[in-house]
């Protein structure tokens, strides 16, 4: 038979609504013609459009296009499937582009502009009403409170009754929030929002601002101001003392890393300011020095505490810790970083009694530190990811006597991180046996540990880390960090069988294979991410997309694959 003949059989078998014959009808016309022509490949994508196959449909009327720019068939023809796609943009956007193409003179052409005047009334919203208009003044003003500061401020430029509205509504003024500006902000912005406020504000976020008197006067006149979070500025330690100690509500101060502020600062900030919870020093330029805390901190209950680049000095930094946990016996969270000069002698922090989260990241000690019994969270990061301090790493050989000495009953997270050596025995001692005892923990009186990170701590070898591992207060894990550790896949199964309430592992550049990610996602229902970052042993996709398959997240990074401008790139999947 001819395509000619073809192309009348399939119109005969579409008159019947035998469809899918008339779909493979007018497919052996077109597999017959070195050109199809545009009829006949609107006859098919017609056929397709009557089976509800518009993916095939919507490529015959693009390859209608592709044929005749000028002939409208195919863009009324791709529109009309692309409208019954639910994709009423896409369809607008090949009327217009029909509209550019077809002539005038076409009789189609008033059709092609018909259909889109028609598609867009569709797409236009009724006649729009102002919601301040309509809405409780209640209403309104509780969605706005749920915009974010910039989203707010936007809306000011909306029209003027909503300006009107927002800047006479002090409550959506307390929260001042510069986090998301692009550019230097102006003191006169944030003095009108002080004005706006009813000088009510109680928590500022400084970014991009660096007006000494403006923040001096925020602090002076917003007597409920109770937290301050600068993210950046160039304002010096002596400013930020100033303005600090105009707040007299301040509860909750923290620098980031952004911001600069030396040792000395930071305990006079401390010294004139006793009733802050919370503070937090994230780049403190430090010298050698000893700090004196010559003021009760009675309130405080967070610390953070990290030494910035300036740290390097040839001197000893004495933080002079005992004396801070002396004058402040409410701190529950405590966090030291980058402080690798050490003082003579190391802290004894069971001086804190209410102490739950104690984070030492690279953070020197001679020996393991003893610890409070109310700790629930304890972190030792000994060096960075690059090695550094690791000369100082005090835990090389881990001291059984000072974990005989420390009390965990209350302990729910443990990382013992860029460690030297870890004696399996000594997590035993340490979770396992009571105070200046040998005897057995009543497990009645403790609780579980729900993460463990031991990522990038040398172990001796593949038994040890199962052992390791083996602990009963392990039993209920439900995050683990193996990190370039010994894991392989009998890990892995051993991992399985003992923790079936695990969501979280990592076990990036370890000895795993594809298997050991299939045993993971189908033996632990739970499981909501895998790191397998640089593990070569992984050599394919398919257990990744397996695990992905089962809503399992996996990192998966692989090996650097070429070196470019910058050097040596890694590949992620």
């Amino acid at each position: 038979m001819s395509a000619a003949e073809y192309q009348e059989l399939g119109k005969r078998y579409y008159k019947h609504k035998e469809y899918q014959k008339a779909v493979d009808a007018f497919t052996e016309a077109i597999e017959l013609m070195i050109i199809p022509t545009v009829a006949m490949l609107n006859n098919r994508a017609a056929s397709f459009e009557k089976l509800q196959n518009f993916k095939m449909a919507a490529k015959d009327g693009r390859h209608m296009i592709k044929l005749d720019k000028g002939d409208a068939r195919g863009y009324l023809r791709t529109a009309d499937i692309l409208q019954k796609m639910e994709k009423p943009d896409s369809a607008v956007e090949i009327y217009k582009h029909g509209l550019k193409n077809v002539l005038v003179s076409d009789e189609n052409y008033k059709l092609l502009q018909g259909m889109l005047d028609k598609l867009i009334r569709q797409l236009s919203p009724p006649k729009s009403v102002d919601p301040f208009s309509v809405l409780p003044i209640e209403i309104v003003e509780m969605v706005i409170g749920y915009l974010t500061f910039r989203n707010m401020v936007t809306c000011l430029r909306v029209s003027k009754q909503w300006k009107q509205f927002l800047i006479n509504r002090p409550r959506l003024w307390t929260d001042l929030d510069l986090s998301h500006a692009r550019r230097n902000v102006s003191g006169s912005f944030v003095r009108h929002c002080v004005l706006r406020s009813q000088h009510k504000l109680k928590t500022a976020t400084i970014h991009r601002f660096n007006h000494v008197d403006s923040l001096r006067s925020l602090a002076t006149t917003c007597k409920a101001l109770e937290s301050l979070d600068f993210l950046s500025g160039t304002l010096g330690g002596e400013s930020i003392c100033e303005v600090t100690m105009c707040s007299t509500s301040l509860r909750r101060l923290i620098l980031r890393d952004n911001t600069n502020i030396s040792l000395d600062a930071v305990s006079q900030i401390l010294r004139h300011t006793p009733n802050l919870t919370d503070a937090e020093f994230h780049n403190i330029e430090s010298t050698g020095m000893r700090v004196d805390w010559k003021v009760d901190l009675p309130n405080l209950t967070t610390l953070v505490l990290t030494s910035g680049p300036a740290s390097g000095s040839p001197y000893s930094i004495n933080l002079n810790l005992q004396e801070l946990f002396t004058r402040s016996p409410k701190l529950k969270h405590l966090t030291l970083t980058n402080w690798h000069k050490r003082p003579a002698t190391d802290p004894d922090f069971t001086a804190l009694e209410s102490l739950e989260s104690l984070k030492l990241q690279r953070y020197p000690l001679t020996t393991f530190p003893l610890l409070p019994p109310s700790l629930h969270l304890y972190e030792h990061i000994a060096s960075d990811s690059n090695n550094h301090f690791t000369t100082s790493s005090p835990l090389t050989a881990l001291n059984t006597q000072a974990a005989l000495a420390t009390y965990l009953p209350h302990l729910t997270a443990l990382a013992l991180c860029n460690l030297g050596a870890l004696d399996p025995g000594f997590l035993d001692v340490l979770l396992l046996k009571a105070v200046n005892d040998e005897t057995d923990i009543d497990f009645a009186t403790t609780t579980s540990l729900t993460s463990l990170s031991l990522a990038n701590t040398t172990v001796a070898s593949k038994d040890a880390l199962l052992r390791c591992l083996s602990n009963p207060r392990f039993s209920t894990l439900q995050e683990l960090d193996l990190t370039d550790s010994l894991a392989d896949d009998e890990v892995v199964d051993f991992v399985c069988a003992t923790f079936p309430e695990l969501r979280r592992v990592n076990l990036a550049k370890t000895r795993i294979s594809g298997a050991g990610i299939r045993q993971l996602c189908v033996r632990l229902s739970g499981l909501e991410w895998i790191g397998a970052d640089f593990c070569q042993s992984v050599s394919s996709v398919d257990a990744v997309e397996l695990a992905r398959g089962r809503g399992v997240e996996v990192s998966w990074r692989l090996v650097q694959v070429g070196k470019g401008k910058k050097g040596w790139r890694d590949r992620y999947l």
